[in-house]
């Protein structure tokens, strides 16, 4: 099966990212290998497994399976949210293809993603932009969904506007869910679009949109618990930069001391530094 799941990239749910060529036993081996690791939310193992496939796919010198394993290992890097490492990778993989005559635009969605995760958001949007003409439509999709990520981020109404009307009917249910939700300021919506991401086991978009109900939300009690869950949630998920943000404000928002000590304690249980490169 081809890479058509680019949820995968953007928010790290547990469909495995791709599949190499299986004539090679080895290759098919280890392949399966980081694609177990992967569903198991082992993102490190299986960042070793495909580093591993991508050697025996220069070992074959085989365009296609170098084209997924460089593909696979740079999305188990952004699982393991270590979005520098995936850019390096993407970017390896792109010069490596572009010397064969090859040239694979998931790549440049691994990038866009990478820097919308260190919050470059610019030079992310100018990635992501030439992604959402093209004919691969799951590719186009992913493409503005981000894009209306940094729209928003940014505060451009405008683009976030377009990027939810420019969703295909064939997108996904969540990102649909989330833009209209950040176009309405709509905490309702933003809690109905965590429930559709949980229910794909995309927890690390459940956590975002966990997050922005929580902004939406005027009672501050209701808020602060919503900043709660998502803040537990992302330091589960080791994504300690993102969890501090938001139980950083549980810390200061919440009325109940209950609900302050115990992101106090969560926050306790966080690295000094984050795992990130």
């Amino acid at each position: 099966m081809k890479r058509l799941l680019w949820l995968a990239v953007l928010a790290g749910c547990t469909a495995s990212p791709g599949a190499a060529t299986p004539q090679d036993e080895t290759l098919r081996r280890l392949t399966n290998a980081g694609d177990a690791a992967y569903n198991l939310e082992e993102p490190g193992q299986a960042a070793e497994q495909y580093r591993a496939a991508l050697g025996r796919a220069r070992q074959r010198d085989d365009a296609a399976a170098i084209d997924d394993a460089g593909f696979n290992l740079a999305t188990a890097e952004l699982r393991e949210n270590q979005p520098n490492a995936a850019m390096a990778t993407a970017r390896e993989l792109r010069a490596e293809l572009a010397r064969r005559g090859v040239a694979d635009p998931a790549f440049d969605l691994i990038t866009a993603t990478a820097l919308f995760r260190l919050d470059d958001l610019a030079p992310a949007d100018r990635v992501a932009a030439p992604l959402t003409g093209g004919r691969d439509k799951a590719l186009a999709d992913a493409a503005w969904f981000l894009r209306g990520l940094i729209a928003d981020k940014q505060g451009d109404g405008g683009v976030l506007r377009q990027a939810a009307a420019a969703l295909s009917p064939a997108a996904d249910a969540g990102d649909k869910a989330e833009l209209r939700a950040r176009m309405a300021h709509d905490p309702a919506l933003a809690l109905h679009a965590a429930d559709l991401r949980r229910d794909a086991l995309d927890y690390r978009g459940m956590a975002r949109v966990l997050a922005l109900a929580a902004e939406y939300t005027p009672d501050p009690a209701t808020s602060a618990d919503l900043f709660l869950r998502a803040g537990q949630s992302a330091a589960e998920q080791h994504d300690a930069a993102q969890a501090r943000i938001w139980l950083v404000r549980v810390r200061a928002e919440a009325p109940d001391p209950a609900v302050r000590a115990e992101a106090e304690r969560i926050l306790r249980s966080l690295p000094v530094r984050d795992v990130r490169e």
